[in-house]
């Protein structure tokens, strides 16, 4: 992934929505259950769905059958957002 690619302003913005950033987060740890990873950021199956889908557009995730993933760009936009927060940096 080349460095303009990676720090894409819309896919930043996507990544650093709370509920999306929870989905990144709980997905660190590696692959996970689509109902347990639901059911631990407590959303309903259509909201999850939704934000879900939108990682998976922007290649943040991976869903194969029923298990999801962070992809590695997933994995370098989420440090990227998480050094952001750390440095209450307002990037928008």
């Amino acid at each position: 992934m080349s460095k303009d690619e990676q720090l894409d302003p819309k896919t930043i913005h996507l990544a650093n929505y709370p509920s999306r950033k929870l989905i990144l987060q709980k997905l660190k740890s590696g692959p996970t259950d689509l109902a347990k990873l639901q059911k631990a950021v407590k959303m309903s199956q259509k909201v999850f769905q939704s934000h879900l889908g939108q990682l998976r557009e922007a290649d943040l995730v991976k869903v194969e059958k029923e298990y999801a993933s962070i992809t590695d760009k997933g994995k370098e936009i989420l440090a990227y957002v998480e050094k952001l927060d750390m440095e209450n940096i307002d990037w928008t």
